[in-house]
């Protein structure tokens, strides 16, 4: 890469990230935020200013966060205290979001130097980082929620990025900074465990190996225990940890809590544990089974990769964070944030397209979640009870079921097979670049006199052959209306034209003086923009032209006028303005020629004697409601 190319990308980036900062400002200064974490997160900032570290965590005060983020939190407090800023103001919302959108934008930095690695030369790892910027899952979760997912991951990816380095000991240090912020990181555990047995295997001082291994874990524990050290003082200091972490992860006994995964799908949202899904099991139950099947495929799959050499820690990281959140119970909305990110960084580090769909794929399921959640809390269907959100959360969990299987494949693909699927763009990239075309002979006159006598030989054919000129004209909607003209005419009639227009479904009966139905056409899609002609046989007489309008539709115009005058005469259609689907567009009689147009039924035409056209379209719901003068059901829009 050369070093103006360079010098490009990295303006490119930076301009990225700071749009990205400044939108998800923008959207936490307009939104109010979940109100409970909220409430919980400015409440806790203020107490922690108020009685200090000490007197934090005091008996029956509820905080289930472990003391790493309360820092910020007081930090928070104590701008707001400084500046007076209300708990209601848009700036209370903007500053609990700087640090997290800090932390998204660091990941999406992340996510390009790694692709940058594995790519130097492609644009991808810039799309790549500014898909991260601009993921809607995390500018949901960071700028619109205000949850602090992002200051939790980002220690989270650092730790499995030096891990891939082969660095341990620093990323035990910074695994350890994610725990003492959320409890949630206890979830990828085993794959610092297992990083840490496979780096036994893989080096040659054994003993060497051990003491790193037991090394990284006391690097692990020091900073939640001297993080929570001013909370619960040295002699409480361990049993209140693991209370607060053990307490966390048994203060929701549901199947899932809002989190649409494969239990979602299966019914389970906010189903108690002790619930029975099929044949006894319970909840419970297939939840630590499915938990059993992640980890041993945790297991094989580092055992076998270390064995060939190809051990991915982002990779198995990846796996196993969505494998726990998709198959295993007590799981939140918001538990996937670090696993959709850090399959984003496998996918950088691996340049597979498969990892790529499966991280989009994450993106949306998540975003969805959240927004749902979002926008039903405080209504009467914030348990997610109605069969519209129950039917949502299904189809949401199957689609982030899928896309975990996709991700399952690429990893089963990518370490036991050493095959990973490149983006097809990437060849192109690589490829040499194309060589300048000749340029153009110039025309001889006889090839331009051929080509000027070939258009104008094509232009004489299509003008000639171009059709009729007649077509509908002058629009006029109507509403609820009977229209009814009466015409008399001279001579017999000769034939029946019908041209629909664009139709919506409807039928139009062509009647004589009598009442006896002489033509009868459906109008449907398939009617559209071809004249029909019907030969009828009847005697002179008076032409009735009538229509029942139940909808927005009706006679654009009507005119009378003798043979071979063209004057238009009689009745002009009244009628209400709309804009609904089924509009007139033109009906009009000269001299023995009757014609109408709509955009559901067309055009029709009749030479001759008394006739009688109806057009009955079919009625929507939505346009039933405004027929009647009723307004809609909820979500739809309505127009009085």
């Amino acid at each position: 890469m050369t070093i103006q190319r360079q010098k490009q990308n990295n303006s490119a980036l930076w301009l990225v990230l700071g749009g990205a900062f400044v939108l998800r400002m923008i959207l936490a200064g307009v939104t109010e935020g979940y109100p409970y974490d909220m409430s919980c997160f400015v409440a806790w900032g203020e107490k922690l200013l108020a009685d200090g570290p000490a007197g934090f965590y005091s008996g029956g005060y509820f905080a289930d966060y472990p003391p790493g983020y309360l820092f910020v939190l007081g930090l928070v407090a104590l701008v707001r205290q400084i500046f007076a800023i209300p708990y209601e103001a848009g700036m209370t919302y903007v500053l609990l979001a700087v640090v997290p959108s800090l932390c998204d934008c660091a990941a999406a930095a992340l996510v390009w130097h790694i692709g940058r690695e594995k790519l130097p030369e492609s644009r991808l790892p810039l799309l790549l980082a500014a898909f991260v910027a601009f993921d809607p899952l995390l500018l949901f979760d960071t700028a619109v929620w205000k949850q602090i997912d992002g200051a939790f991951a980002l220690p989270l990816l650092l730790c499995f990025y030096l891990l891939e380095k082969r660095r341990y000991l620093p990323a035990a240090v910074l695994y350890g900074v994610a725990l003492a912020i959320k409890p949630q990181a206890l979830l990828f555990g085993p794959v610092l465990a297992v990083c840490f047995l496979a780096a036994i295997v893989q080096e040659e001082n054994r003993f060497r190996a051990f003491l790193r291994c037991f090394g990284g874990a006391a690097l692990a524990l020091f900073p939640p225990l001297a993080l929570g050290l001013p909370y619960f003082g040295l002699t409480n200091l361990l049993p209140k940890l693991l209370e607060k972490y053990a307490g966390t992860a048994a203060s929701y006994p549901y199947a899932t809590i809002n989190g649409f995964n494969w239990l979602a799908a299966l019914g389970g949202n906010w189903a108690p544990l002790d619930n029975t899904v099929l044949l006894g099991i319970t909840w419970k139950q297939l939840g630590f089974f499915n938990i059993l099947l992640v980890t041993l495929g945790l297991v094989y799959l580092a055992a076998h990769s270390v064995r060939e050499g190809r051990f991915s820690p982002l990779l198995l990281a990846a796996y196993y964070g969505l494998g726990i959140f998709t198959l295993a119970h007590c799981m939140h909305e918001r538990y996937m944030v670090p696993g959709v990110l850090l399959t984003l960084l496998a996918a950088a580090h691996w340049d597979d397209i498969r990892l790529y769909a499966a991280g989009f794929g994450m993106s949306l399921t998540g975003f969805l979640n959240l927004s749902t959640v979002y926008s039903l809390t405080g209504s009467d269907d914030e348990w997610l009870t109605s069969a519209t959100s129950s039917s949502v959360a299904i189809l949401v969990g199957l689609a982030e079921t899928v896309c975990f299987v996709l991700l399952l494949f690429a990893v089963w693909d990518i370490v036991v097979h050493d095959h990973a699927l490149p983006l097809p763009a990437r060849k192109a990239e690589e490829a040499a670049p194309p060589a300048i075309p000749a340029p153009q002979p110039k025309w001889q006159r006889k090839e331009l006199l051929a080509m000027l006598a070939l258009t104008a030989a094509t232009a004489v054919v299509s003008f000639t052959y171009l059709g009729s000129l007649t077509a509908p004209q002058n629009p006029l909607d109507a509403t609820d209306t009977t229209l009814t003209e009466s015409v008399t005419l001279q001579g017999d009639t000769a034939a029946l034209w019908v041209y629909p227009g664009i139709s919506y479904g409807g039928r139009m009966t062509v009647t004589d003086a009598a009442g006896t139905t002489v033509y009868e056409k459906e109008l449907d899609y398939s009617t559209c923009f071809s004249w029909t002609s019907v030969e009828l046989y009847a005697d002179a007489g008076e032409v009735f032209a009538q229509q029942k309008l139940v909808d927005d539709g009706g006679f654009s115009d009507v005119g009378l006028a003798r043979e071979r005058d063209l004057r238009q005469a009689v009745l002009r259609a009244v009628g209400d303005g709309g804009d609904g689907a089924d509009k007139f567009r033109v009906m009009q009689i000269h001299a023995g020629l009757l014609t109408a147009g709509c955009r559901a039924c067309g055009a029709f035409w009749v030479r001759g004697s008394a006739l009688r056209a109806r057009w009955e379209p079919k009625l929507s719901p939505l346009h039933r409601l405004r027929a009647e003068g009723q307004p809609p059901a909820r979500g739809r829009r309505w127009k009085p």
